[in-house]
């Protein structure tokens, strides 16, 4: 059973809606769907009713629910109990981290290692093929990257690539477009060639549209700090955009048919056992995804 899962599942229950819960989880209602329903068949037991104004919990989803907020608050203990126990103060690590991913979610995750358990932590940029070569190889003790078909890997999250827009905006105030929406609006986002950056242009392709960049940056962190001052939209991460969660009259746009997004995960060698100092870091690594699936 995939912590993810659970969180899902709360989301779901505190919104009593799938399609709010979905919005503040930052991923599709379909996705959202469908990970429950994997849920409830791993449980072997429905876990919501569902209807047309939203959802109720069963009698083995309420049976659930105090099971599902126990596992994640003892993964939080975990996390301090871990880091203060277990992994050497000034143990190093050599981890990979997905070109983008590594501008949002890898500062948290070292600064909280590094100042919690005491490690001492190198990131590695690169592309995905790059991590899973350097995983492969036994080159980088982890790797936070794209899901491979096989391999010593497991999902992390769904980073969905979302529309940030500026107050007053004619997209403002919308859960969602269709991508087809955006042709002619003038956008901030990544420069080409990146991975990104093809994943927009291939979503913008099947829409039928071209995307209109007049501002194309090499960071994720340049792309959100142009928009803010010139308040023109961006097309940005969705865990990204926590951090400006509270920026006055701003407002993301999830991004549909085409829906914009990949699955990103963390990828283990094979060929050694994982030392102390990689659990810690793990344990940090989830903890800080939790707070960026976790509603508002």
């Amino acid at each position: 059973m995939e912590l993810r899962h659970l969180r899902y599942f709360l989301a779901v229950a505190d919104a009593a809606h799938f399609t709010r819960a979905a919005q503040k989880l930052w991923v599709s209602q379909p996705t959202l769907s469908q990970q429950i329903k994997q849920l409830e068949e791993e449980l072997g037991a429905p876990l919501f009713h569902r209807g047309a104004g939203g959802v109720q919990l069963t009698a083995a989803g309420e049976k659930f629910r105090p099971y599902a907020e126990r596992v994640l608050h003892e993964m939080e203990e975990a996390v301090a109990a871990i880091g203060h126990d277990e992994a050497a103060p000034g143990e190093a690590l050599h981890i990979g981290a997905l070109e983008g991913v590594a501008d949002y979610l890898m500062p948290a995750v070292v600064a909280r290692a590094v100042a919690e358990s005491k490690l001492e932590i190198r990131v590695t940029t690169a592309s995905a093929l790059e991590l899973a070569a350097l995983v492969g190889r036994g080159e980088l003790d982890l790797a936070v990257g794209l899901l491979p078909p096989s391999g010593n890997s497991e999902p992390l999250f769904d980073e969905d690539m979302i529309l940030w827009v500026p107050p007053s905006h004619r997209l403002g105030g919308k859960a969602r477009a269709r991508f087809g929406d955006l042709e002619g609006v003038p956008l901030f986002c990544l420069t080409a060639p990146s991975p990104l950056r093809e994943l927009l242009d291939d979503a913008a392709e099947r829409a039928g549209i071209t995307l209109r960049a007049v501002g194309e940056f090499g960071s994720l962190s340049a792309v959100a700090s142009a928009a803010q001052m010139a308040k023109i939209p961006a097309i940005l991460p969705a865990p990204m955009l926590r951090s400006f969660a509270h920026t006055q009259g701003w407002s993301a746009v999830a991004l549909t048919n085409p829906r914009p997004h990949r699955t990103i995960a963390l990828l283990r060698p094979k060929s050694r056992r994982e030392n102390p100092a990689s659990r810690v870091l793990v344990a940090h690594l989830n903890a800080v995804v939790g707070e960026l699936l976790k509603p508002e």
